[in-house]
This record gives structure tokens, sequence and C-alpha cells, in this order.
């Protein structure tokens, strides 16, 4: 050996090498040796080391490779699950080999079992079962066996059940595989229309978001969750952990430190290596194969079980549901009952199936009545005298708080309650926890079928828009609430939207509209034989008219101002005193 730094041209770096790398031997017995390295390395679990020896031994000479360092290099890139890695390699020592080594055609094999390539892979084996003979052929015929047997798993007796069954579904999931295979054109738009010699109207692609109902996102849910619970065991709950962790704010700490791209990536990583391993797992033993297995007695008498343990706990929460709105209603927490009814309507009754629950609507119906009698309940006398007077007397008679211009908002340094984030992920502010909110119930709205939902929704989101002083939008949305209480033949949540209207239109100032939905609001009143509902409608009624008489009375006093203005302006110039020849003879006697 000796040191290539004596033998290095004058003007160049010398590498930074060991002292046992710096060695003058002919460029074969250098492969030799780099190979040898890789193999300990890959033996004691060194995994970088082995990698890079490796790459030194086939990068060595690009003309002449070894196909044996190819082949080393394959099982262990196969060790350390790089199998695509090693399926490049295995193809290029097929290439590469002078005469033919079975230890390379089975190393390709055993790759392509890995990637679950099962058909390749069988027929690799039976074109090397008919080469080989003697020793050579045992192994072969060992994993012909075993992948005989996946076969049979995947294409069984099982399978012909299996498509006989969700024989309907086939064809939308045979068009969305081929809908994935297509390779996409990821160019900008603006190239591929200068192409096609087209305006250029939007550089940007719009991504069609794929609206999923509740009831379609929990069976989702709990398909994930049953796949994962048959190939991880218990386990599952820590793969479900880590794929929230992966979007989780206080693991990533974004607007902190400099390491959560790296965090992000390497929680990423191992996501999706135990996603793949999994679905090796279900490509080798798929679920289907295991269920037609079983006895179709035992597993039909195991779900009704399970479906009546479950309708029977469906039960017992909807009875403790009603208690728990009974009892705040007795409380009158109206603020407390109506986040109760919005959880529970939106996360737990939504997802339940009418095998589940059968009296599903009629639940529904029994907890929408009693949050509208309690909604009812707040429009009580005021215990004050209310007078005309006072502008802002039908708005706190209605209970509803005087619009008030913008203020600025002032930003303070440390306070993050104050800032102002774009993006609706960000909660930090009412206003987007508010927009959230709304966006929620528009979202429940698209997949509401029953009319008094709808009725609910439409005037929760009036409600809304009304706390934001954006009236138009809930008068439209109150509007159509109306509609649908109407359908639903639900008068007391009719009545309630009405209201609502009646409350942007105090609000406006728009007496006259006042008059004619207080006369509704009146007569839905009079069918709910309520007589408390009636005296209050019946106060605000004559509040409003007294504020029409007052203003028709300032409108007539204005006007018999303006006529007085203008008549003793009109006399003015037409008295004497203003006349050109009578200013003409005083000038000249006073001259």
């Amino acid at each position: 050996m000796k040191d290539s730094s004596q033998s290095a041209p004058a003007g160049l770096l010398v590498a930074d090498l060991k002292s046992w790398e710096t060695f003058d031997w002919p460029p074969e017995q250098q492969r030799r040796i780099y190979r040898s390295w890789g193999q300990y390395f890959a033996r004691m679990r060194k995994n970088s080391f082995a990698q890079r020896y490796f790459d030194k031994c086939i990068t060595s000479n690009v003309e002449d490779v070894d196909h044996k360092a190819l082949y080393l290099r394959s099982k262990f890139k196969r060790s350390v699950a790089l199998t695509q890695g090693a399926l490049e390699d295995s193809l290029r020592a097929m290439e590469v080999r002078q005469v033919w080594d079975a230890n390379v055609s089975m190393e390709l094999a055993d790759t392509l079992y890995d990637l679950n390539r099962f058909e390749e892979n069988k027929t690799l084996l039976h074109d090397n079962v008919r080469r080989h003979a003697g020793t050579a052929l045992k192994g072969f015929e060992n994993r012909l066996l075993l992948v005989d047997e996946n076969l049979k798993d995947c294409t069984g007796f099982s399978l012909a059940n299996f498509f006989m069954e969700h024989s309907t579904q086939l064809p939308g999931f045979y068009e969305h595989q081929q809908e994935e295979l297509r390779k996409a054109d990821k160019r900008p738009l603006w190239k591929i229309l200068k192409e096609r010699k087209e305006c250029d109207v939007q550089s940007k692609l719009d991504f069609k978001e794929e609206m999923l109902s509740p009831l379609e996102t929990e069976r989702r849910r709990r398909k994930t969750k049953i796949f994962y619970q048959n190939y991880l065991g218990r386990n599952w709950t820590d793969f479900i952990f880590l794929k929230t962790l992966r979007r989780h704010p206080n693991c990533l700490l974004d607007n902190n430190f400099g390491s959560s791209p790296d965090r992000t990536e390497y929680l990423e990583y191992s996501f999706r290596r135990l996603k793949t391993f999994t679905r090796m797992l279900q490509a080798r033993k798929p679920m289907y194969n295991e269920y037609f297995q079983r006895n179709p007695r035992i597993e039909d008498r195991m779900r009704q079980a399970n479906l009546f343990r479950i309708q029977y706990q469906t039960r017992r929460n909807m009875l403790s549901i009603l208690r728990t709105i009974k009892v705040l209603r007795r409380r009158n927490d109206i603020k407390r009952l109506r986040k109760f009814v919005e959880d529970v309507m939106g996360s737990y009754v939504v997802i339940k199936t009418n095998r589940l629950m059968p009296w599903k609507a009629e639940f529904m119906n029994e907890v929408y009545n009693n949050l509208a009698l309690s909604l009812c309940e707040s429009y009580r006398l005021p215990p004050t005298r209310v007078t005309p007077y006072d502008k802002t007397a039908m708005c706190q008679l209605l209970n509803i708080p005087v619009a008030k211009p913008l203020e600025h908002t002032e930003f303070i340094f440390g306070d993050r309650s104050t800032y102002s984030y774009a993006g609706t992920d960000k909660q930090s502010t009412d206003r987007l926890a508010d927009q959230n909110h709304i966006e929620y119930l528009e979202k429940r709205l698209l997949f509401a079928r029953l009319p008094i939902e709808r009725s609910y929704l439409l005037h929760e989101l009036a409600d809304l828009h009304m706390q934001k002083n954006h009236f138009v939008q809930s008068l439209s949305y109150a509007q159509k609430a109306i509609e649908e209480a109407r359908v639903c033949n639900s008068r007391i949540w009719e009545f309630l939207s009405t209201m609502l209207m009646a409350k942007s239109h105090a609000v406006l100032h728009k007496y006259e509209r006042q008059t004619e939905v207080l006369n509704d609001a009146y007569d839905l009143a009079a069918q709910l034989k309520s007589p408390q509902l009636c005296t209050f409608i019946e106060l605000c009624r004559m509040l409003n008219k007294d504020y029409i008489t007052l203003r028709k009375m300032s409108q007539l006093v204005t006007t018999k101002r303006l006529r007085t203005k203008i008549s003793n302006r009109s006399s003015f110039f037409s008295s004497p005193t203003y006349s050109p020849n009578y200013l003409e003879t005083k000038k000249e006697v006073d001259g």
C-alpha cells in the first residue's frame, strides 16, 4: 500500500479517504475488497456503511459491472425494505451476467414476491424449474409451493362468492382503478393550453373536493379500523395514533422550531412503511378469504349478536340524551342546551343507520321539538316598561344586541388571541371560529334529509348571520327555514324562523315589513295555542305601530317646517321692499 496523496497530480484536491482505503491495487482486486466490506457491514447491521461500499464496488467500473455485486446489493436492499431498488439491481444483474447463475434468478423471484407480483413470480419460477436440476431445483420448487398457496388464497373458491356479493360495486371500482393508472399531465396549465393554441384563463388547476356524507365517512373509518385490526392485531391503536400524529400541531410545532419539516417527513415515511406492510399482508391473504372460510352460521350468529348489542346500547344512549335535554330545559340553560343538541345530532345520531336506530325519525323530532319549545320560552314580557320614544326598545324586547359599527382591532405583541391568521384551520380568533361553524352547518345541510332537521340547520345559520350583523343573509336563511318547516308541518319552527326575520327587521328599522312579519307570527302563535306568545307578539305589534305613528308625525313636522320656510322666502321676494323701483328711488333720496 501507499499513500495516494504522493501520486496525486498537481492542482487537484486529494480525496478525504481513510488510511485503509488508500491502496494501489488493480481495479478488480479493489472491487472484491469493497464487496467483501459491504458483506461484512451488512451482516453487522451497519446499513449506511454497507450501502456505501456496495455502491463503490459497482460504480468503480461502470463498463464492466460485477453481477455478483449487484446480486449482493439487491439482497441487502431487500433486507432493509428497499424492495424497488432491489428489483432494479436484480434485473440489471440478469442482464450483465455472463454465465447462468441460479442465485440471481432466485433473488429476482424473491424480489417479485416481496412486491406482491405473484403472476410474474410464478412465471419466473416455472421457467427456472424447467431450466435447473439437482440441488438448485429444490429452492425454486419450495418457492413455487408458497406462491401457489398465496394465489389460492387470493383466487380460491371464496373469490367467486366475493364477486357475486359485490358485483354491483365492481364497475365503479374498475373505473376508479383505470383513472388512477392513467398518467396525469403534471405540467402547468399554461403549457398545455399553449400546445393546444387555447387561451390561458386559469393557470392553477381546480381539484374537485370529494364530499362524503357523515355516514359514509363513518363507514370508511370503521372499515379502516377493521382492516388494521385484522393485520396488526393489538398494535392497530399505535398505527391510528401515528396516522393522527402526522397533522397534530402539538407534535409538529410549525411556528416554534425549524425542525418541523424533518419531523413531518419522518412521520410520513413511518406511516407509509406500515401502510405498505399491511397491504403486503393483505395481498398474501385477503380478508374476504378469511370470512368465507369461516362457518357461515356462526359468522351470521356473531354478526346478529353484535348488531343487537349495539342497538340496545343505542337505545339506552337515546333515553339518556332525552333526560339530559329535559334537565337542561328545566334549568332554562338555553346556551348549553343548543350546544348539546348540536353535538349529539351532528356527531352521534347522524352516523346511525335505520338498522341500529329504527326509531331515528321519531327521536329527531322529539329532540328538535324540545329545543324549539325551549327557544320559545325566551319570548316573554319584559320586567320594565317599554316606550316607543326609545329607538332600541324593540331590540331590547326581542333580546338582541343593537348593531354597532365595526371597531378597529388592535394587535398586541405577545397576545395570540389578537392575531389574525390566514386559513380556516387556525381558530385563534372568534371570526374564524364562527366561519368554521357556518361551514360545518352548511356541510350538514347538504346531507340532511328530514325537513325538520333542515329547518333547524337553516334556523341556526340565520341566527349566526344575524349575530355577525349580516342581516340580508339572515333573512334569506330564515325564509328558507320557514319553507322547510311548512313541508314538515312544524308550526313551532316556522314561528321561530319568523321571529328571526322580525329581529332582523327590528335592527334595520323596517317598520312596514315588521308589521307583516309580526302579523304572521301572531297567527302562528294562535295556532300553537300559547297565550304567552300571543301576548308577547301583541306587545311587539303595538310598539311597532307606535314607531310608525311617531315616524309619520316626525315626517309631518318636517314637511310643515319646510313649507313654512318656503312660504316665508316666497313672501319676502314678492314684497314691495324687494322691488327694483323701490330700491332705485331710495338710493336717489339718500343721495
